[in-house]
């Protein structure tokens, strides 16, 4: 059973270990046809797709050229165009590779559980794979996804794999605790006050986001095992978070009173935001972590005078409330949604307007969420590229 938190549940004079509780842990351009994951009644033989503007001729979503050491590692973004699916394929998933790819023999693959525990555990492949199976269809970008990607860089897969907070029950949370870091097998130099330091990737997440997401040890995707280019053997899959949470190659899960400060916590994955405080402007640094609400046009079709406008949305699984779309910078009209079973998992927006005059047009989409975050029209005051989710402008031509 899921265990969602509010952020009132930790206000007030919550302790430690009323948390541990909550946990349950106590230390004790072609024709158009119909396509799998798009409702059938939203598409018609007759329509011809309206090609955009604004990619460049040949675009088929970020492939780099280059040979491929493993099937997928030159896949850095998808063409939204070309989603047919509701679940995307493993090979139209993005791959971002912080440290390389490591190769790791999952018979001899061991996931430790240590730290702030009262039992540390080790367990084997097989052995996660023998606790009970869970799946979760979630969707998550890349925390870079932008319109330079033409915001490719997302997907919505099914993951299998063993829940995390039974297991840290099964450990023994001590009452101390105030992280779990996740550290994966990947590494890399990393230069540090004029040393150099060599590092393994790594991200945490507190007990509090724990009990919230429910977490899970991946071993599968979409049925299959993971490919190493998505983490085999085992990866963590937070819902609603960015890509940089889903740790791959997790090796270790340790549990910590002090804050994990490496670079992919500290210094990198970091969004430097201003904000207007007494007339003056206040500069804060956050983590990447939440799942921006977040809407984009993929594909528009025409049918003599109606053209229809299709996209795709997602949030940090806080139900999306509407999406909008505006044409030429008039009013917002509401799109029709395809709303799926779980906020977690993206959905699918379609919304039709009378074909405007011949020429160039633009198209945007908005979403909202439940309680009322919505993307802004732009993020000037974000100095760096993460968690950009501001509207995505569309152009096209209409003879």
């Amino acid at each position: 059973m899921k265990v969602r938190l509010s952020p009132a549940d930790f206000e007030g004079t919550m302790t430690r270990r009323d948390i541990l509780k909550h946990l349950g842990i106590v230390s004790v351009g072609m024709a158009v046809t119909p396509v799998p994951g798009w409702p059938s009644h939203w598409f018609h033989p007759q329509d011809a797709v309206v090609p955009f503007t604004d990619m460049p001729d040949g675009f088929n979503g970020m492939r780099a050229t280059g040979p491929e050491e493993f099937p997928g590692q030159n896949l850095r973004a998808q063409d939204l165009r070309e989603v047919d699916s509701w679940i995307t394929p493993v090979e139209d998933f993005f791959v971002v590779a912080h440290y390389g790819y490591p190769v790791l023999d999952g018979s001899s693959y061991r996931l430790r559980v240590t730290g702030l525990v009262e039992r540390p555990i080790t367990l084997t492949l097989d052995q996660l794979r023998a606790r009970p199976r869970v799946e979760r269809t979630t969707v998550f970008e890349c925390g870079g996804n932008s319109r330079g990607t033409y915001h490719g860089m997302v997907g919505n897969a099914t993951w299998t794999g063993a829940e995390l907070r039974p297991l840290l029950e099964e450990a023994g949370v001590l009452s101390d605790t105030r992280e779990v870091h996740f550290w994966a097998a990947d590494t890399g130099t990393e230069e540090i006050r004029g040393n150099e330091y060599e590092q393994n990737f790594a991200r945490s997440m507190s007990l509090e986001a724990i009990a919230e997401r429910n977490p899970i040890l991946a071993y599968e995707m979409n049925g299959s095992p993971l490919t190493v280019v998505h983490g085999y053997p085992v990866r963590l899959i937070v819902p609603g978070w960015y890509g940089v949470c889903q740790v791959k190659w997790l090796e270790n899960i340790d549990l910590s009173h002090d804050r994990l400060m490496t670079r992919f916590m500290a210094k990198d994955y970091v969004t430097l935001m201003g904000r207007q405080v007494n007339g003056r402007t206040e500069w804060v640094e956050t983590s990447v972590t939440r799942l921006r609400p977040k809407s984009a046009i993929a594909r528009v079709t025409r049918q003599g005078r109606r053209i229809t406008v299709f996209g795709v949305a997602w949030s940090d699984g806080t139900p999306l409330d509407r999406v909008e779309v505006q044409v030429d910078g008039g009013g917002w009209e509401r799109a029709e949604l395809e709303r799926p079973g779980d906020p977690y998992t993206w959905t699918f927006f379609s919304h039709e307007i009378p074909a405007p005059s011949a020429g160039e047009h633009t198209l945007v989409s908005r979403a909202t969420d439940t309680e009322g975050r919505t993307q802004p029209e732009n993020l000037d005051t974000k100095m760096t590229r993460w968690e950009n989710n501001e509207l995505f402008y569309r152009t096209i031509m209409v003879s």
